[in-house]
């Protein structure tokens, strides 16, 4: 599936998505001539194959009903895995949800620019459970999240299930394609999510961004993950360089996708065109060269280990700045890096 997605990509392909203003079932392909060599101009709204179903990888997304979807129960694969970047001005709040045949784990921290350092608020070994609901809803003794069509809620839980910490957020665009080594199982990306966020007497409105995937990966297995809903206002980035499996054939996995939340705009490279090193990630898309740079500014280390599973996380909130060769890109803000390593 994922070698037939990649052949079906011969050139660096600009994605137009306007999910609001185009039919669920539409899609258009124009091909045409622009300087010395053609481009491809996709529709992102795909023939549909029913909510997060898609049939191809990353460089043909597929646009979903953002406000009649609601995440898959809780768990939905071998390995799962739900994470959550919230931005707001002078904060950050991260929380995930993190399992493997032999463990599951959550946590939540923040970066308070006021402190200048990650604040670890919760880190826990506790089983969630799945409520009743249709979507993913998981309670614990004080981690909460419930992402239902068109949103949902984060929560970190203080004595007596008072919410010390809540995230509201709502969803804009939202995205699956069949990442690396997968047939059926799908990657869910929200770049661009809508947050209202109530801490410690205080309510912020923010951006923000989630991912949620499951299925078989690995065992073997390391990623490297930059990703930024506050980069310039409008702009939202994402771009992965991973290897989900070694032997058994490799899942070799690289993505790189910019959206304008106004317009819709979904500039992204082909595949092959674009990879990252430490503290930068790079994309050549139509002649046109990116590079994204990181500056750390702190981090938080975490081992997730027991029987089989080894992997070690380590999640970078950042400093990031876009540029473009020809100057038409040059845009500053917060980031988180992620990256992991190891055994599943």
């Amino acid at each position: 599936m994922w070698g037939r997605a990649a052949r079906q990509a011969q050139l660096s392909t600009r994605l137009i998505s306007r999910s609001q203003a185009l039919s669920p079932t539409s899609a258009a392909v124009a091909c045409w001539t622009h300087g010395p060599r053609p481009f491809r101009l996709i529709s992102t709204v795909a023939p549909r194959r029913g909510a997060f179903k898609p049939s191809s990888g990353p460089d043909a997304p597929q646009a979903e009903e953002s406000a009649h979807e609601g995440l898959p129960r809780w768990p939905a694969g071998w390995h799962d895995h739900l994470q959550y970047h919230f931005f707001f001005e002078g904060l950050f709040v991260q929380a995930r949800v993190f399992l493997t045949p032999s463990l599951e784990e959550h946590s939540l921290w923040i970066y308070d620019h006021s402190v200048g350092k990650v604040q670890e608020l919760l880190n826990s070994s506790e089983r969630l459970r799945q409520t009743d609901a249709q979507h993913l809803e998981l309670t614990g003794s004080r981690f909460h999240v419930q992402d239902g069509p068109g949103g949902g809620v984060v929560k970190l839980l203080g004595q007596g299930g008072q919410a010390e910490l809540e995230v509201q957020f709502k969803n804009k665009h939202v995205y699956s394609w069949l990442p690396a080594g997968q047939g059926s199982d799908a990657v869910i990306h929200r770049p661009d999510l809508e947050l209202t966020l109530s801490y410690q007497g205080k309510t912020l409105n923010g951006r923000g961004y989630s991912k949620r995937y499951y299925g078989v990966y690995g065992p073997h297995w390391g990623y490297r993950f930059i990703q930024s809903s506050w980069l310039g206002g409008q702009k939202f980035l994402w771009t992965a360089d991973a290897t989900f499996r070694l032997g058994d054939g490799e899942a070799k996995y690289n993505y790189f996708k910019l959206l304008d939340g106004e317009t819709g705009d979904l500039v992204q490279a082909e595949s092959k065109d674009t990879y990252q090193q430490d503290c930068a990630g790079y994309a050549e898309i139509d002649g046109k060269k990116y590079v994204v740079s990181i500056t750390p500014l702190d981090e938080w280390m975490h081992d997730y280990k027991a029987g089989d599973t080894n992997s070690r996380m380590q999640l970078r909130y950042c400093k990031i700045s876009l540029a473009s060769n020809d100057g038409s890109e040059q845009l500053e803000g917060y980031a988180l890096n992620e990256r992991c390593f190891g055994v599943l």
